[in-house]
């Protein structure tokens, strides 16, 4: 299995994790935000066929603010934080259960870490899609916000 950025030769279409506005994203709005320069989609592919999609997730750049973070981390921050935003992972139908979703949680977290130590950075923050995906993420270390049970949060200094 190799992850690799989102290309033309990949075969969206075929794409089914069972939820159709994940489906529908990777189908209509990932090349378009990966053109235009607002995220970064990244694909997981066996080596024998190379253009199937078994999973993926989409990276970009985020600020928020410290309100949105547990408790313990509004004192210490200012007002607005930059982080790396994990907006979308979803895995095939096929795949589910497997362990491809935390294959691809562990590279998106080496990716964020690249940013962090080039660039700065408080943390991973997620937008789960449903509280089943929520829960998924803190088995992971992931902490949810005090108002939003759906916008997780993952320290920097847990990601390094």
């Amino acid at each position: 299995m190799q992850i690799l950025p989102l290309a033309g030769d990949h075969n969206r279409h075929m794409f089914d994790c069972g939820r159709h506005e994940l489906n529908n994203w990777l189908k209509q709005v990932a090349r378009q935000h990966q053109d235009k320069g607002l995220s970064k989609t990244f694909v997981a592919v066996r080596d024998e066929a190379p253009d199937f999609i078994c999973g993926y997730y989409a990276l970009t750049l985020a600020e928020l603010e410290n309100r949105n973070l547990p408790a313990v981390w509004q004192k210490k921050l200012p007002h607005r934080i930059p982080g790396v935003r994990l907006g979308r992972l979803a895995v095939d139908g096929q795949y589910q259960g497997k362990g491809l979703g935390e294959l691809l949680l562990v590279d998106a977290l080496n990716r964020a870490r690249r940013i962090f130590t080039e660039a700065g950075g408080i943390g991973l923050f997620v937008d789960a899609i449903d509280l089943r995906a929520s829960v998924f993420y803190q088995r992971l270390g992931f902490e949810a916000s005090p108002d939003n049970p759906l916008l997780l949060f993952l320290s920097a200094k847990i990601c390094v």
